[in-house]
């Protein structure tokens, strides 16, 4: 899913990512557990990202940020989720799902060119988060 054209054209960008792992990761004693999801961006396929989750009080504005790397087809994203939904995506991904969950990231603007293709691989991009959803299958 590029991007929805909503009331007058109103663009709203947002990106597909398809989960292939998820590790609950504490990196100390003294720190707050993470989820840890890698995951395919569709609209990007040779891109590996990384989404991590923190469990944070989110009031409202941006949630994170997804940055591409300037030297590698790798992102890495760093999303705020207030408690309610951080352990009801935590609960969800704990499971064994019939086929792989889907997460959408809504995104500040990002460049296509004539066709419809992403362009950021390797360029160092930084796009804001400011909300996102998720399909998880049960059948």
């Amino acid at each position: 899913m590029h991007s929805a054209n909503y009331l007058n054209a109103e663009r709203i960008y947002s990106l597909h990512l398809t989960v292939q792992s998820v590790e609950l990761v504490r990196g100390s004693l003294s720190s707050a557990c993470q989820i840890s999801v890698s995951c395919d961006i569709s609209e990007i396929p040779s891109v590996n990202c990384t989404l991590l989750f923190n469990k944070k009080k989110q009031d409202i504005g941006i949630i994170g940020s997804l940055k591409f790397d300037e030297k590698r087809p790798v992102a890495v994203a760093s999303i705020n989720l207030d408690p309610e939904p951080y352990d009801e995506l935590r609960d969800l991904l704990s499971n064994n799902p019939a086929r792989p969950a889907s997460i959408y990231l809504k995104t500040s603007k990002f460049q296509e060119d004539s066709k419809g293709i992403i362009r950021v691989k390797n360029t160092g991009l930084c796009l804001d988060i400011s909300d996102l959803s998720w399909r998880y299958p049960i059948l």
